[in-house]
């Protein structure tokens, strides 16, 4: 997948975060999918434990369906999430306040 090093840095800095400082300490399901809307993979951004992993949570407190494409556009910073959500690129489903607390995390990182 094109967003695989956008994803593994986001990893590494959630490994080196520091516990007591977190914002956010919510699960979340990153539905990936090709052009045509059709699912490539799914991930799981647990920051809660700090990890990230391929798979599905059933607790998810939000579940964000993104193109791969898009994806890297907003991680290469040539867009924003924002920019998506106006486009309607992406879709949100989930706890709306955890949400946008880990969007927020993606605006202060562009």
């Amino acid at each position: 997948m094109k967003s695989d090093e956008i994803i593994d840095k986001i990893r590494n800095k959630l490994k080196e975060s520091d516990p007591g400082k977190r914002t956010v300490v919510n699960t979340f399901q990153f539905n990936f999918t090709d052009t045509d809307g059709q699912l490539i993979k799914s991930m799981v951004f647990d920051f809660k434990a700090l990890d990230i992993y391929e798979g599905k949570a059933s607790d998810a407190d939000g579940k964000i369906t993104i193109a791969d494409e898009d994806f890297y556009l907003v991680g290469t910073k040539q867009m924003t999430f924002e920019q998506m959500l106006q486009q309607e690129k992406v879709k949100l489903e989930g706890d709306a306040d955890a949400i946008n607390k880990m969007l927020d995390k993606f605006r202060l990182n562009s």
